[in-house]
């Protein structure tokens, strides 16, 4: 398919319960009429045969699956009307795990749509913290040459895909055990 998808509704004679999916792609047009099962079953095929790549590209790109990070924070933040909650007792994290906590905070409340952008600025993690300016300022310099953090203007960071990731796979899975705060 190109970068364009479109979606169009009409009046069709199938039965009840039928799909049709057109594919056009670099001029040809397939159109694919059948049960749910059967269309999906055929959609494969056809992009296995068209992209046999497909698999290898897709274990090539390096992407977080948002509702996974959603998942893999509940639990552990949560968003109020105060702002961002930490629900655990996070004492037992280092600086920078929990420096990527509170990033994955912001990250949290922008894909809620309670922030207008995943940043927080160097004052933000020290307040949130309570660590000083100097050890913040040290640990996302860190952070950001292992290209977990970004710095994105002037005092203002945000989580990389890796660092997504590394939320996800360690970060998370180690404030389970945490007592609730």
């Amino acid at each position: 398919m190109s970068e364009q998808t479109s979606l169009q509704t009409s009046e069709g004679s199938h039965p009840s319960g039928t799909l049709e999916i057109t594919v056009r792609h670099q001029g040809v047009e397939n159109k694919i009429i059948g049960t749910p099962d059967g269309v999906i079953r055929e959609l494969l095929s056809y992009f296995s045969k068209v992209y046999p790549s497909l698999e290898l590209t897709s274990k090539l790109v390096l992407t977080v699956d948002n509702a996974e990070f959603l998942q893999s924070v509940s639990g552990t933040l949560a968003s109020s009307q105060e702002g961002l909650v930490v629900l655990k007792e996070v004492s037992g994290l280092r600086d920078k795990e929990l420096m990527m906590l509170h990033l994955a905070g912001a990250k949290l409340l922008n894909l809620l749509g309670k922030k207008d952008n995943d940043n927080i600025s160097l004052d933000e993690i020290t307040k949130a913290t309570g660590r000083s300016t100097g050890t913040v300022a040290g640990r996302l310099s860190e952070l950001c040459n292992e290209q977990l953090v970004e710095r994105v203007g002037k005092g203002s960071y945000r989580l990389t895909t890796m660092g997504a990731r590394v939320v996800i796979k360690n970060v998370m899975p180690k404030t389970a055990s945490f007592p609730d705060r």
